[in-house]
């Protein structure tokens, strides 16, 4: 029979994660659109509905939200990785795959891939730098084994990489639900692009 009280406290830890992560995500979305320094924590509140002390209560500082804004895309991107792997018969179609889930996390589940890691200092950058690096090396694999099945046209992997990446960061900055083409159409359209430009 569950302890009443542990089911309570359960309940309660749940709604603080569940809140917390809105917190982080409705930041993710105003950094995107206005900038980290541009983007106040009175900002933040008043877009969840939260005075500036209630805030405080799910984290204590903007610093500690950008950092948690960039592990809440590493964790989805880290998933799709996994997710994908294997799954292709050639390079090219595992990238594809990839390609096309990193740019629906950043349209459909609407996650943002911040580019501001200077905003960040000491054990925060050293552990962003340290989960973009494993993505990136990730992708560089898929990219690398495309190259040696002949599906990826021969070219430095690493600046192909950094191309796609690039690219996944403009979509970060112009994208807006409810637009012209959807999240899906641009995903598709992305996933396109990027065929043409790396398949042998």
């Amino acid at each position: 029979m569950t302890n009443p009280g542990t089911e309570h406290a359960f309940n309660r830890e749940a709604q603080y994660t569940a809140k917390r992560r809105a917190v982080i995500r409705s930041a993710s979305g105003a950094f995107r659109r206005r900038g980290y320094h541009n983007t106040s924590m009175v900002l933040i509140a008043q877009s969840l509905g939260l005075s500036k002390a209630a805030l405080y209560y799910y984290v204590k500082s903007k610093e500690e939200i950008l950092y948690e804004c960039h592990i809440m895309v590493y964790d989805a991107m880290d998933a799709a990785v996994k997710s994908v792997r294997g799954k292709g018969t050639t390079g090219l179609d595992e990238l594809q795959l990839l390609y096309g889930a990193f740019a629906h996390l950043l349209t459909r589940d609407g996650l943002g891939l911040l580019a501001d890691v200077d905003s960040l200092k000491g054990a925060f950058q050293i552990t962003v730098l340290k989960r973009r690096g494993s993505i990136e090396r990730s992708v560089t694999r898929i990219v690398k084994q495309g190259m040696s099945d002949g599906s990826i046209k021969q070219a430095d992997a690493r600046v192909t990489v950094f191309f796609l990446m690039g690219a996944l960061n403009w979509l970060n900055v112009w994208y807006e639900p409810g637009g012209r083409l959807s999240g899906e159409d641009i995903a598709d359209a992305f996933v396109a692009q990027m065929s043409q430009g790396v398949a042998a």
